[in-house]
């Protein structure tokens, strides 16, 4: 078996024009494998409207030419007409490729078992290589909220994955429950620890790392931040803003910022801190860039998640990176990195968690002083594209060597 592996990556979500942020944590999975592997990427992208706009996309930005610690890949995104059912244009998007293609991959890498799977599974089956499948979705907690269809559709994907990886053993286990006998190797998300890093500061004694600038200024906690897509049913950022109400009023001192959304799903919060006189002491950004999420929480003391479900989101990782603490309600697989109650790493709330749990949690961390270089060390040694990189690079070699 040759060192330097070709792996094609098919992609349900991946970064496009139609789509920019979509499936942008599966883009540095594969970034990851890049640096040990050569291979491709083909991103099916269905879009919606003429037939102009569609060849408007393939013109723009079809094919893509990178490079990775000096590896070149290509990325692939495969316009194609939207359809109904969305399985159709997948497929032949895929075929469209598959048929050109000279020689076969070593490995058929999935990304998301729904909507590109299914084709996936089927080229890899003709050309008789193994098929591992990375999960990141939550519907399999509740799969019977699922057509009938679909449930059939990711069912089939599932059996006929060699072996599934999903990002927490939380939702490993889910899939296990539907799908017996699956093989489960979990291997979490990429944090950019080059890019979410603490930042320096100026000292008399000259630049010290930054992740040692809350024990130097021992404030504690004072400057909240919040990052998500701002989803009112997923996130819960009515009860979130609730308890923030709390503590502003108790510590005159403190401030918060909640980094994500758009304007329609940001309005109504607004109106309310409006209400509550606390325009100047809860902030809202909107979008911002990965380097700007960064400098936020660089500016930070501690990232708060008051989430009704989650698998484990990227952003947890993002804060230990940067030397952030966390405070976070156990759903999900975030217990799997974060213990419950008090830890080295932040705080973790029982799922559900009121103001008055909120409120008891942020008495035990207000003036906290957090061992930084800890926090970041467990996140490059756990999240790190060279951790990742190599936890996929055993899956490879496990499955080939079947």
């Amino acid at each position: 078996m040759s060192a330097k592996l070709q792996i094609l990556h098919v992609a349900s979500w991946f970064p496009s024009e139609v789509h920019p942020s979509l499936g942008n944590f599966v883009e540095r999975h594969v970034e990851a494998v890049a640096t040990k592997h050569g291979g491709e990427v083909w991103a099916p992208v269905a879009v919606k409207g003429s037939a102009a706009s569609l060849l408007k996309m393939r013109e723009k930005s079809g094919v893509e030419e990178r490079e990775v610690a000096g590896q070149p890949w290509t990325v692939k995104r495969l316009y194609h007409e939207a359809t109904r059912p969305q399985l159709l244009g997948m497929a032949r998007a895929v075929a469209s490729q598959a048929v050109k293609r000279e020689g076969t991959p070593d490995v058929v890498h999935l990304h998301v078992a729904y909507p590109a799977g299914s084709a996936a599974v089927a080229w890899a089956k003709r050309w008789g290589v193994p098929v591992v499948l990375t999960e990141h979705w939550t519907a399999y907690h509740d799969v019977k909220a699922l057509p009938w269809w679909r449930r059939k559709a990711v069912k089939d994907v599932v059996k006929g994955a060699d072996v599934v990886c999903p990002v927490s053993a939380d939702l490993g286990e889910a899939m296990r429950a539907w799908v017996p006998g699956v093989k489960v190797h979990v291997v979490p998300n990429v944090v950019d620890v080059q890019r979410f890093k603490p930042a320096e500061v100026e000292t008399l004694a000259g630049v010290v790392v930054g992740a040692s600038r809350r024990k130097m200024e021992g404030r504690g906690v004072e400057r909240v931040l919040h990052v998500s897509s701002m989803n009112e049913d997923q996130k819960n950022i009515s009860g979130l803003l609730e308890a923030l109400e709390v503590q502003l009023a108790k510590r005159p001192t403190w401030r918060a910022t909640l980094v994500g959304g758009e304007k329609a799903s940001l309005d109504g919060h607004r109106a309310w801190v409006k209400e509550r006189g606390l325009e100047g002491r809860i902030a809202f950004t909107g979008p911002l860039s990965g380097e700007d999420v960064a400098r936020q929480m660089q500016e930070h003391d501690v990232l708060v998640l008051n989430s009704r479900r989650e698998n484990f989101p990227c952003v947890i990782p993002e804060a230990w990176a940067t030397g952030l603490p966390v405070m976070s309600t156990d759903v999900g697989g975030i217990s799997e990195h974060l213990a419950p109650g008090l830890s080295g790493r932040g705080f973790l709330l029982e799922a559900g968690a009121d103001v008055h749990a909120w409120d008891a949690a942020f008495e035990a961390v207000a003036e906290c002083t957090w061992e930084a270089e800890a926090i970041r060390d467990y996140a490059v040694k756990h999240f790190s594209v060279e951790a990742v990189a190599d936890a996929y690079d055993a899956v490879y070699r496990e499955v080939l060597g079947r």
